[in-house]
């Protein structure tokens, strides 16, 4: 009697440790991506005459290609811009974004950044510990998707660290953000002339 009920028990148990891993399983298997929420909702037009909107970006701009930085240009920001930041960024995996361009103190008066430019604003640091464009070379295969956020701010950023990185960047500008706007692209190693 006491083993037929201890069988019972042991059967039960094993039932609902493997339901349990099955769920877990599942739920493992379900693909969640990082989503990087809007500093400000009110939008900024960001385009550029190298590229379009969600296409493909040209391997000039990339360091499989002469890797300078792309130009970027903006139009219509709110009353009381005072200067403007820009920030290219990636998400490689799940909780993860990746940082290639930051530039800051971007005078109110400019309509954009030119081809390869480095004398508009302060570039601050990339992901790989340097103040300057890292030209991306995206790992494994398939199509990878970068953005390009440029926002007006209602004054010059003020930082508590002495390295402007992206999360330095986006803590000093939480308050001062007045519009954003952000332009997408894909880039494929491989893919002839990055089309």
């Amino acid at each position: 009697m006491q083993t037929t009920w201890m069988l019972r028990w042991l059967g039960i148990g094993a039932l609902l440790v493997l339901g349990g891993g099955l769920i877990c399983a599942q739920q493992g298997g379900r693909r969640s991506t990082t989503k990087v929420e809007p500093i400000s909702q009110v939008k900024l037009e960001v385009s550029s005459p190298a590229f379009k909107e969600g296409g493909d970006y040209p391997i000039e701009f990339t360091g499989d290609g002469d890797g300078i930085s792309p130009p970027v240009a903006w139009k219509n920001p709110p009353k009381g811009t005072k200067s403007f930041a820009l920030n290219l960024w990636h998400i490689p995996g799940q909780g993860d974004v990746k940082s290639y361009w930051v530039v800051y103190n971007i005078p109110a008066t400019a309509t954009g950044l030119a081809k390869g430019s480095k004398d508009v604003g302060v570039t601050g640091y990339n992901d790989k510990n340097r103040r300057e464009y890292d030209p991306m070379k995206s790992k494994g295969p398939g199509a990878k998707e970068y953005n390009i956020t440029v926002y007006a701010l209602a004054e010059e950023p003020k930082f508590t660290s002495q390295k402007v990185n992206r999360a330095e960047l986006l803590k000093s500008i939480q308050k001062i953000t007045l519009a954003e706007g952000t332009i997408r692209y894909r880039y494929e190693r491989g893919k002839k002339g990055g089309e």
